[in-house]
């Protein structure tokens, strides 16, 4: 708790400076009528400055952004089911493994469908001895044109029967249809397989997209190649650059929104995994090269934006040395200027109307700043080594006497006033 207490200290120390100078600055304003010497004496009393911080207004880009979530998806995913049935011999990949189109992944019992295909075989040599024969004596006059036909016909069905056999001997070996990776495997050495049976899934990591769903009045908005930021809770330290590939022709009824699909870069998708949760900024809309100011500096009243900027005040037009505090730091007049926004991102905003290039926009204490205020520029650590530590009960006893001396000061005014009068 000390720890906690002493970091707070020297920002209650900063504002309650602020707050000392802003009463005593409303003290100021009130307006004295008396004697000549009364206003003599008034005109050579000190001056006080408010402290603000400030920055210059800055040029920059500024973009819209939609912002939603979604999970990553495989374009090409695939279920591995049996056409084969028997027992499992063996099972050839594991969940993660990497595996090429074609690769070997489960085999099935094969004794049963190698003998089918010996006895197609014999059947296919014993039709086309036939057919021969049944040829040859139609050629020589002797049969007849039906028998010929028959024997072709039986022929040509015995073919059939050993393609089949063959097919079912093939079907008794898994392959991997796709090249990608195994998310997740059934097949156990030794199961009974039947066909239909799920055995593995995979996914192809070249076809991980990010699918999101943008609602319908922002559909002018879109276009292919449409840059999207995405940020992976896996990778929290990186941001993924996607952009749009896909733009749905239709709009879901039941939600009003289009779906998009955005493509990562092909050096980023070894790192991403299926469904993996990610959050989505999508650049709707780009303004290049415009005026920029901290979002903290805006003011708004009723409906309306508005901003201090600081005039510096001209030698001259005032005597400087009437003002306490300064330590050799310029005096500014602050302006209240009404603006007109733009975009909007993060911490800045767009200023299409009302901030002026080359001046010093308010952006720390503008919210007790008065019209014509004299003030100076600092910051906490400028303003801390100008001033003697002191503890937080010192720094209310200062600001008590401070309020005490000023009440004193407008009481004793008053009451020369009304005696001169």
């Amino acid at each position: 708790m000390g720890q906690l207490f002493m970091k707070k200290l020297p920002c209650f120390v900063f504002l309650l400076f602020g707050l000392t100078f802003t009463i005593i600055l409303q003290g100021c304003d009130s307006p004295v009528e008396g004697t000549v010497e009364d206003s003599v004496a008034l005109a050579e009393a000190p001056l006080f400055v408010v402290p603000v911080q400030a920055a210059p207004p800055k040029r920059g880009d500024i973009s819209a952004f939609f912002e939603t979530t979604s999970r990553i998806e495989a374009q090409n995913r695939v279920e591995i089911l049996s056409k084969g049935a028997g027992q499992c011999l063996s099972v050839n990949a594991e969940v993660g493994d990497t595996v090429e189109a074609g690769q070997v992944l489960v085999e099935l019992e094969r004794d049963e469908f190698n003998a089918q295909i010996r006895q197609a075989q014999v059947a296919v040599q014993q039709q086309k001895t036939a057919y021969e024969i049944a040829k040859r004596s139609y050629e020589e006059g002797i049969g007849a044109s039906a028998e010929r036909d028959n024997m072709k016909f039986a022929y040509e069905q015995a073919l059939a029967n050993l393609d089949v056999a063959e097919l079912k001997l093939r079907n008794q070996t898994v392959y991997a249809p796709i090249s990608g990776i195994i998310t997740h495997r059934l097949a156990q050495e030794g199961m009974v397989v039947s066909p239909g049976m799920p055995l593995f899934s995979m996914v192809d990591p070249g076809s991980y997209t990010l699918p999101v769903n943008i609602p319908e009045k922002d559909l002018a908005r879109l276009k292919l190649g449409q840059e999207a930021q995405a940020s992976i809770d896996a990778f929290p330290d990186r941001v993924f650059v996607t952009r749009v590939s896909r733009i749905n022709p239709s709009i879901d009824p039941l939600s009003g929104t289009v779906r998009v699909l955005l493509d990562f870069a092909e050096e980023d998708k070894a790192l991403l995994r299926d469904s993996a949760f990610a959050r989505v900024r999508l650049v709707m809309e780009v303004h290049p090269d415009v005026v920029l100011i901290p979002r903290d500096a805006i003011i708004e009243e009723e409906g309306r934006k508005y901003i201090f900027l600081l005039d510096p005040v001209e030698d001259g037009s005032v005597d400087l040395e009437r003002f306490t505090g300064l330590n050799g730091r310029p005096v500014y007049q602050a302006r209240r200027v009404e603006i007109k926004t733009g975009l909007e991102q993060s911490e800045v905003v767009e200023v299409t109307q009302g901030a002026e290039e080359g001046t010093m926009v308010v952006t720390l204490g503008q919210h007790t700043l008065k019209e014509d205020a004299y003030v100076m520029i600092t910051n906490l650590e400028e303003e801390m080594s100008f001033r003697s530590p002191m503890s937080p009960q010192e720094a209310l006893v200062e600001a008590e006497k401070n309020r005490d001396a000023l009440v004193s000061t407008e009481s004793s005014g008053s009451s020369d006033l009304g005696m001169s009068l």
